[in-house]
Formats: structure tokens, sequence, C-alpha cells
């Protein structure tokens, strides 16, 4: 026989009051210990089954009334988005706001910037960390987008083109904590593209630090020496007792690769005609995997970031040796009116090479002078301070430099940016937590009527 809603209005309460205490009950079981049932085809239909049980079949009769199993599933995974999605925010920021108190006790602390892991220019190390820390908050940026986009209800969509029965969308938004709606119905239903958008976030944010990763080994190595990681950071080789490889590094860089191949299999299994589930059985489980390892990827990296020790000695040698200051004295001796930057160019590389020949790592101003006198045949003036990598690195005044006004300027905005981002991932992961309380307060008052 099939259920009949009751006529009676205390009967329909008694309803509503069974049908809340069976989703409470079922809402308080670990999710290791339900009693799921394969044979049922999915997880819908085992907790169905199981309500069925608990309250009976006149009660639990109702639960798909204008509401296909789907919707289920598509509340539960934008929620669990959502969080995820601020909690890596939050990850990301401490990320940004460690580097850039790192930065700041090396603001004025000579370094050599690298590119293709030569030493190139002269730089501070407080901006060589920094540079790391706007790809974050970038990061973070993102995924406050995506959490927007996540928050907008598809609760109470009904089928494809909506619902006879007289279901509140905007009201199921609001106990649901989010923050408008998915307009169209069938679009609310089958809705994907939110998903690789976050997908491909958590992809460019796993790549970033990727990069991060691969470049602290590098300096973290016997033959660079300028960083050293924390020892609960670091493991022991088994065979060369010598050895203390950064093997958090290791596992940064490897969730990289995974975050990529998610956000491929995402657009892949997407490719179907509408109306269709291919892509949700990947997502369902998919996203909430993803977000899980970035989110403790972020964390880890946090953590290295914490636990860093920074040779300012070794760095500022570096830079002393490595001919960085060459393109700094290519610059002084055009600037000063008598060469073309060109020629400039061509008498301080001339000025290295004659240095390496001698042994020596060093540009000087006899070397440049000599080395002009060789190429043009005339004799060029240059102040020895003006070779200083540390006089380098202040010389440079414009915006994103490496000069001290430049580096306080980028230092309060990541500090403020960083701060920022926190306090909205943090916020929205309590109102999440509210809305969650307030939802099941209803339901327990409901279910004691």
């Amino acid at each position: 026989m099939p259920w009949r809603w009751p006529r009676a209005a205390h009967s329909r309460t008694a309803v509503r009051g069974r049908c809340s205490r069976g989703l409470l009950e079922l809402h308080a079981i670990p999710v290791a210990e339900f009693p799921w049932q394969a044979e049922l085809g999915d997880a819908f239909n085992s907790r169905e089954a199981e309500l069925v049980r608990r309250i009976g079949g006149e009660a639990a009769g109702w639960l798909s009334a204008g509401r296909p199993r789907r919707e289920a599933f598509r509340v539960a995974l934008r929620a669990c988005a959502r969080r995820g999605a601020a909690q890596l925010a939050v990850a990301l920021a401490d990320s940004a706001a460690t580097l850039a108190a790192h930065a700041r006790g090396l603001r004025d602390a000579p370094a050599a910037d690298y590119t293709y892991l030569q030493a190139a220019q002269p730089t501070t190390a407080g901006h060589l960390l920094l540079a790391y820390a706007y790809p974050a908050l970038r990061d973070g940026e993102r995924l406050r987008h995506a959490h927007r986009e996540l928050s907008r209800s598809v609760a109470g969509a009904g089928g494809s083109a909506g619902s006879r029965w007289p279901l509140d969308r905007s009201l199921l938004a609001g106990l649901l904590g989010d923050d408008g709606l998915v307009q169209h119905t069938k679009d609310a239903a089958w809705q994907w593209d939110v998903y690789a958008e976050l997908l491909s976030t958590l992809a460019i944010a796993a790549t970033h630090l990727s990069q991060l990763a691969q470049d602290f080994e590098i300096y973290a190595s016997h033959e660079f020496g300028l960083i050293e990681l924390a020892d609960e950071h670091s493991r022991a080789s088994a065979l060369m007792p010598q050895k203390r490889n950064p093997y958090a590094l290791a596992a940064i860089r490897a969730q990289a690769g995974q975050a990529a191949g998610d956000v491929t299999a995402a657009l892949t299994v997407a490719h179907t005609g509408s109306a269709r589930t291919d892509h949700f059985h990947l997502l369902n489980g998919l996203v909430p995997r993803a977000l899980e390892e970035a989110g403790a990827i972020a964390r880890l990296t946090a953590a290295v970031l914490a636990g860093l020790r920074v040779d300012a000695e070794r760095m500022a040698r570096v830079a002393r040796e490595g001919f960085t200051n060459a393109a700094d004295v290519a610059d002084v001796l055009a600037a000063a009116g008598d060469l073309d930057y060109r020629t400039a160019h061509k008498i301080v590389g001339l000025a290295v090479r004659r240095l390496i020949e001698d042994g020596a790592g060093a540009v000087t101003a006899e070397a440049v002078t000599a080395a002009a006198l060789e190429l043009t045949g005339g004799a060029v003036a240059i102040d020895p301070a003006e070779l200083d990598p540390a006089a380098c690195a202040q010389a440079r005044r414009q915006e994103g430099s490496s000069s001290r006004a430049s580096m306080d300027a980028m230092l309060d905005e990541v500090d403020a940016t960083s701060a920022r981002e926190r306090a909205w991932a943090s916020d929205a992961l309590a109102a999440a937590a509210a809305a969650e309380r307030s939802l099941l307060e209803r339901a327990a008052v409901i279910a004691a009527n």
C-alpha cells in the first residue's frame, strides 16, 4: 500500500517528529559504524533502509517527497567543499604570514637571487623569501571566489524542472547557511564546473607550494647551504649517515602531481550528456579527498616555514662572491652617460671573464677599468662603494624591489592581506558550524513534538 500524507494536523506533526528523530539518530552514527549495505547500490539507499528500520515506512516514506536522492549528495558535497576551501585558505594565509615574519627579520640581509640555479643579482634574504608569499595570497583569493560560488544553494530544486511541492528554496538556503541560490533548477541539480574550478585552484596552489619545496630543497643542500629544515621535517638516510634528507619537501611536491591529475580526471568525466551522474560518481569522492590532502600539505608547509633556519652569513657570502653585482656595475657605467648600455654590458662581461681566469670571485673597480681600456681604449671611473651587493640591493627604488622602503610596504601588505584572508576563512568556518548547530537544534525541536 502506498504511504499517504496524514490529513489530520496532529498526525502530520507526528510524522515530522518521527522523521526528525530518525534522521538525528542516523546523524549521530559514526561513518565507520554505519550499517552500509552494498547490495542496495548507494549510500542514500542504505541510509533510507536504516531509517525505515528505525521509524517505519509510514514516516520514512516521505523522505523523498519532492526531493530526488541526488539532492542530498549535492548539498553535502557543497558543504564539504566550502569547509575544505576555507580550511585551506587559513593554512595558506599562515604560510604567507610566516614568510613575512622571516622576511622582516632579514629585510636588509644581503643575498643572491637565483635564476637557472646560478647567482643572478644582489637582493636581500627578506626579498628572496617574500617572493613565495604573494602566490599563496593569490591562491587564497581564488579560494574565496570558489567558496562564494559553492555557497549558492542547490537545495529544494526538486527535479530538473522544479517541483510541485511548495518548497521554499530561500528558506532552505538560510537553514543551510548558504548565500543565494543556483537559480536554474536543472543547473542546480547537475552543476559541475564549480568543482572543476575548485580543483584547478587546488592544483595551482599545490604547484606554488611545489615550486617553493623544490627551491628550498636546493637551498638546503650541502652545496648551497642557505637554509636548514627543522629535525621534524627531515629524515636521516638509512644507508648514508652523513645525509639529512628534507623529506617534508618531497611530500609537498608529490601532492602537486596528484592535484594536477585530479583536475584532468574531473574535466575528462565531465564529457557527458546533461542530467547524468558520470562526473558526480567521481566528484563525490574526489573533492573531499583532494581538499583533505591539500589542507594537510598546506599545513605541513606552514610548519616547515615556521621551523626554518636561514643562514644569513652564508647568503651574504654568496652574494659577494658570485659576481652578482655585474649587472649593477653595467647600469652604473651606462647611467653615467659616457657609454651606451650594450657597451657597458660588454665591458663588465669582459671584466668578469678576466677575473674568472685569474681565480677571483668578485667584480672590482680595477677589473672594470682594465676591461674598458682593453675593449674601448678609454678609461672609466666607478666608485668601489657602488660595487657592494648590499648597496646594490638598496639602490633599486621602484615598488616591489629589494630596497628598505619597498620591502616595508610589501611586508605590511602581506601581513594585512594574510590576516584578512585568515579572518574571512575563520568567519566562514564559524558561520558554517553555527548553521549546522542551528539546523540540528531545529530538527531536535521538531523531533520532540
